[in-house]
């Protein structure tokens, strides 16, 4: 149905509106026009996302539809939209989610521990380390070996006919039938030089298979459950202000 230049499904808006509506008389459009028992404020957001939401974008399984939709709309919820028709502004909606949400939800999907207070939760890590150890080693030796011998032999033979009583001069040499006075001298030189090297490489693979499991305490799991809550709404928040552009800057 057209009516006043904005297109709904469902019934119309006020034929008096000077000004594009606010995402509250969208929604109270959608969902309660005619009908008598009325639905809650707080509810009108779950009850009308559907309409307001009918295209599709990328959203990480860590968010419910639903969860996403709603805190979107009940967080502009008195913003006027800043298009002429809510057909436009559906249109631009879809075009800014397709634009922003698969940066956001690398975000969501980063966060850990979504089910903290899950009953007997255990968060179990499996993981192969592998290792490679090379050594080198090198060693010399160097071994010398130098002796020198040397000999000197004198053989001094001497022997007279002469009587015992004249021993005395034969040993002066001055009587003295035969005689022999030999000398042998000898020398001799060893040198020996021995050298040595040997180079050792040793590679050695250690492939070690590791599994660990963790259990939360109650006191960690509420600390986690803070942190949890305030990265949720850092991610909102930004989100947010990504699709402020859809709305009037003035809130009315």
């Amino acid at each position: 149905m057209i009516y006043n230049n904005y297109f709904l499904p469902y019934p119309f808006l006020p034929p008096n509106c000077e000004k594009p509506p606010t995402i509250y008389t969208i929604l109270e459009s959608i969902v309660n026009y005619g009908k008598d028992d009325k639905t809650k404020i707080k509810d009108l957001a779950k009850e009308g996302r559907t309409t307001i939401f009918d295209f599709d974008y990328p959203l990480s399984e860590n968010i419910t539809k639903e969860e996403f939709e709603t805190m979107i709309l009940n967080h502009f919820l008195m913003r006027r939209i800043g298009f002429e028709t809510v057909t436009a502004f559906r249109i631009q909606l879809n075009v800014k989610l397709n634009e922003i949400m698969p940066l956001y939800n690398k975000m969501f999907d980063s966060i850990k521990n979504w089910n903290l207070f899950e009953d007997g939760e255990k968060i179990k890590r499996y993981g192969t380390d592998n290792r490679t150890t090379e050594g080198t080693g090198e060693t010399t030796n160097e071994l010398t070996n130098k002796s020198t011998t040397n000999n000197n032999d004198i053989s001094d033979k001497r022997n007279s006919q002469l009587p015992q009583n004249q021993l005395n001069l034969l040993r002066d040499g001055k009587y003295v039938t035969n005689y022999n006075y030999d000398t042998n001298t000898s020398e001799s030189t060893d040198n020996s030089t021995s050298n040595g090297k040997s180079n050792t490489i040793n590679n050695t693979n250690d492939k070690n298979v590791y599994e660990e499991t963790i259990e939360h305490s109650i006191a960690n799991k509420l600390e986690l459950y803070k942190e949890f809550q305030t990265n949720i709404k850092s991610i909102y928040t930004m989100i947010f202000d990504d699709l402020d552009c859809l709305f009037y800057q003035i809130i009315n």
